[in-house]
C-alpha cells in the first residue's frame, strides 16, 4: 500500500465522515477498533499537559484520525491483515519525562516504532534512545537545527528545520514588508533560540538589523514588560514564537498598547493556526503575518476535526496525521515487523503527504531529513491569506 494510496483513502473517509452525522468528539481513543489480532504498536509521546499541551492535544487529534483510517483497510504484511495500536505517554515538554515514556514504550510495551515528542529540547533527549534500541521514531514538529544535525539514524524528521526555512522564508518577508530593523520575543528554549537565530540569519542577508532579542519562559501571560521594550524602540517588524495561546495574548497586549498595526508582527508557525481566531480575535489578528508549512488543508480533514472535536484546524494535527500514514506506509513496504527493515523502509520512501512532498536525505550533516517550503500567510478578514512559497 504505498502512502498516496493511504492517502488517498483517507480523504475518501474524511468526507464520508463530514457527511454523517454519526462523526462524534473522542479524545480518548481512535474510532476503529483492532478488528484482527496482528496489532503493530506504536508509541506516541507528547505534551499533553503543561504550558506546551496545545501540542500534543492537536497531535492526538491527528494521530486519532489517521488511525482510524488505516485501520479501516489495515496493512497487509506476508498476506494477513494488521491494525495499528497507539501506546502513548506525556511528556509535559520535559525531556527528562520524554526520555522515561521513550524507554517504558520500548521495553515494557513493545513498540515496533514511535512518534515524537513535539518540543525540540525533548526530541534532542530521545533522538539517542532510538539509536541505542535500533526502534525508528518520527518527530512530530520538532524544529531546532540538532535534531538532525548531526543526526541519528534511527530518528526521523519530515518537516525542515529552522535552519532550512527561515532563509526561504526571509526573502517573502523582506520583499513583501521591507524591514530595515527587527525585534524578536520568542519562548527561552532550544526551538525558541533556534528560530531567532536562524531568522535573523536569513535577514542579515538583507541587512535588516536585529534591535532588540529577549525572551520569556513558558506559560508566561503577562508580556507587557518585553512590549515596552519594544515600543521604545520602535521596530519595523516584531518576529515573535511560542505557543498559540502565548502569540495570542503577545498580540492582544500589543494591540491595546497601540503597537499593532503600526508595527508589523511575524510569528512563526503556531501562529497559523485557526485557533488564533478564538484565541486573539479578528481585529488584533488582521495584518499580522506568519510562517506555514503547509498551504491549503483539505476541507474535509477542517470539517471532521470541527465535527469530532470541537475544534479549529490546527498545524500539528496535519503533521501528525502526516506522520502515523508515514510510518504505516513504512511498515507495509517492509513487510516486516522488525525495527530495522521499518527504519530502512522509511528511509528508503518518497512521501506526499499533506504538508508536502518529502523524503529522509542526509545532506551537510544532517541525517533522515526531510525538506518542503514554508508559506507565508497573512491574517485578512478573519482568515489566512497565502502570500508566497
Amino acid at each position: 500500500m504505498r502512502l498516496s494510496k493511504l492517502l488517498l483513502i483517507g480523504l475518501v473517509l474524511l468526507i464520508t465522515c463530514a457527511i454523517l452525522v454519526g462523526c462524534q468528539p473522542d479524545e480518548g481513543a481512535p474510532d476503529v477498533e483492532p478488528e484482527t489480532d496482528n496489532i503493530i504498536k506504536i508509541g506516541y509521546v507528547a505534551p499533553f499537559t503543561g504550558p506546551a499541551a496545545e501540542f500534543g492535544t492537536n497531535g492526538w487529534r491527528g494521530v486519532q484520525i489517521a488511525v482510524d483510517e488505516v485501520n479501516a483497510e489495515g496493512i497487509l504484511i506476508n498476506g494477513e491483515v494488521h491494525t495499528i495500536e497507539i501506546i502513548r505517554y506525556d511528556s509535559t515538554c520535559e525531556p527528562t519525562q520524554s526520555v522515561a515514556s521513550v524507554h517504558k514504550m520500548i521495553l515494557e510495551d513493545g513498540v515496533v516504532a514511535f512518534i515524537g515528542d513535539h518540543c525540540s529540547s525533548c526530541c534532542m533527549a530521545i533522538a539517542p534512545l532510538a539509536d541505542s534500541y535500533e526502534v525508528p521514531g518520527i518527530t512530530i514538529e520538532c524544529a531546532a537545527e540538532a535534531v538532525t544535525k548531526p543526526g541519528h539514524p534511527y530518528f526521523f524528521r519530515m518537516r525542515p528545520d529552522m535552519a532550512l526555512m527561515s532563509p526561504l522564508a526571509a526573502e517573502p518577508i523582506f520583499d513583501i514588508i521591507k524591514p530595515a530593523t527587527i525585534a524578536y520575543v520568542a519562548v527561552n528554549d532550544d526551538y525558541g533560540r533556534s528560530w531567532v537565530g536562524s531568522h535573523q540569519e536569513g535577514f542579515d542577508e538583507y541587512g535588516v538589523e536585529k534591535v532588540l532579542e529577549d525572551y520569556f519562559e513558558r506559560g508566561t501571560t503577562d508580556f507587557t514588560i518585553l512590549l515596552s521594550k519594544i515600543k521604545g524602540l520602535m521596530p519595523d517588524m516584531v518576529g515573535y514564537v511560542g505557543t498559540s495561546t502565548e502569540g495570542a495574548l503577545l498580540l492582544k497586549q500589543a494591540y491595546e498598547m497601540g503597537l499593532i498595526p503600526g508595527i508589523a508582527f511575524y510569528g512563526a508557525e503556531e501562529m497559523a493556526s485557526y485557533e488564533m481566531l478564538d484565541l486573539a480575535g479578528a481585529e488584533v489578528l488582521e495584518g499580522t503575518y506568519a510562517i506555514a508549512l503547509y498551504g491549503e488543508a483539505p476541507a474535509a480533514l477542517e470539517q471532521e476535526v470541527q465535527a469530532r472535536f470541537d475544534a479549529p484546524l490546527h498545524y500539528a494535527i496535519i503533521f501528525a496525521y502526516d506522520a502515523i500514514y508515514v510510518m504505516a506506509d513504512a511498515i507495509e513496504r517492509a513487510q516486516s515487523l522488525d525495527s530495522t527493515d521499518i527504519r530502512d523502509a522509511l528511509k528508503a520512501g518518497q512521501y506526499v503527504t499533506l504538508a508536502g512532498f518529502t523524503e529522509f536525505k542526509d545532506f551537510d550533516d544532517y541525517q533522515n531529513q526531510g525538506f518542503y517550503a514554508p508559506y507565508l500567510v497573512r491574517w485578512e478578514n478573519g482568515e489566512m491569506v497565502v502570500l508566497g512559497q
